[in-house]
């Protein structure tokens, strides 16, 4: 349940992060014609809030890794639930592939992507 939670709110912290930015960016742009100075200050303080936003991002993911890698060892799949199967790849460690949602998991317990299968 907690890994669930963490991994909801990983997948959601770019969003919330670029819709912040966003917001600024607005602000800043209307206080460039009313208060140039305060547009100037909005754009330090969004540079500045990139460190928090960067720490924030690693916590997350340190979190995340274990409760996945343990969730993996038990043979459940954690995005839904289902079962997992360990296979091996020809150049890479040891993954986990999902069977009911079919997606992979490298055995650090982070999503991999897979390129989509091109009809030849």
């Amino acid at each position: 349940m907690l890994h669930s939670a963490i991994r909801s709110i990983r997948g959601a912290f770019p969003v919330v992060v670029f819709c912040g930015y966003l917001l600024a960016f607005f602000a800043a742009f209307t206080m460039v014609f009313m208060l140039p100075i305060g547009a100037l200050g909005l754009v330090f303080l969004a540079l500045m809030a990139l460190v928090p936003v960067v720490a924030t991002w690693v916590v997350l993911v340190a979190i995340e890794r274990p409760l996945a890698r343990a969730k993996l060892v038990r043979g459940v799949c954690p995005a839904c639930s289902g079962r997992v199967r360990e296979c091996l790849q020809e150049q890479g460690p040891a993954s986990f592939e999902c069977l009911a949602c079919v997606r992979s998991f490298s055995s650090k317990g982070e999503d991999i992507e897979l390129p989509d299968p091109s009809p030849a």
